[in-house]
């Protein structure tokens, strides 16, 4: 069990979220545990499509800088958003493939490069028409790199701390069983 151990912290070292070690929960077949908070009971699974849809304050906010539909997730049971403090609602927990989660702020990948913009404007003017000299919103040139390569959403940091994962594909969730902010 020891080696098993080592070794998994190993893979984590040598992984793309290896930075987030520390920060981030892990299953015993090593996905990764996140943590959403809805006010809808009784999910099942998390449609970025119809969280956009509902979207409310300050998610809705979110969107006015970005508008791929998503869905949030802390990383850790009891974290608390750093613009909002505690969010209310039922919560939920998702287990995903960390290799499915691109990191933003690392980008191992190089997506956020002068040539990779260029390549962008010609993706986003076949596929919504517009013109190349629109502003680019970097989150969507990243994601649709990362996309493109299998991601299903990327991690950032929270400007005063803590990690949020955004996935723009729907997730499977189940209850958590217990208060999200319970201390004991």
């Amino acid at each position: 069990m020891k080696l098993l151990l080592e070794n998994w912290k190993n893979f984590l070292n040598e992984s793309v979220l290896g930075d987030y070690e520390g920060d981030l929960e892990f299953a015993d077949d090593g996905d990764l545990i996140l943590y959403h908070l809805s006010t809808s009971e009784d999910l099942t699974s998390l449609d970025p499509k119809v969280a956009r849809e509902r979207a409310k304050g300050y998610t809705q906010r979110e969107y006015n800088s970005w508008e791929r539909p998503r869905v949030f997730f802390f990383t850790q049971r009891g974290q608390e958003d750093t613009g909002v403090g505690r969010i209310a609602g039922k919560p939920y927990v998702a287990k995903v493939d960390p290799s499915k989660v691109y990191p933003l702020a690392r980008d191992p990948n190089n997506y956020n490069t002068p040539e990779n913009k260029e390549k962008f404007k010609k993706i986003r003017q076949e596929r919504e028409g517009k013109p190349p000299y629109y502003p680019i919103n970097i989150w969507e040139m990243i994601a649709t790199f990362a996309e493109e390569d299998g991601y299903a959403g990327f991690i950032y940091k929270q400007p005063k701390g803590g990690l949020i994962v955004a996935i723009w594909e729907p997730t499977a969730v189940e209850p958590l069983g217990t208060d999200f902010y319970d201390e004991t």
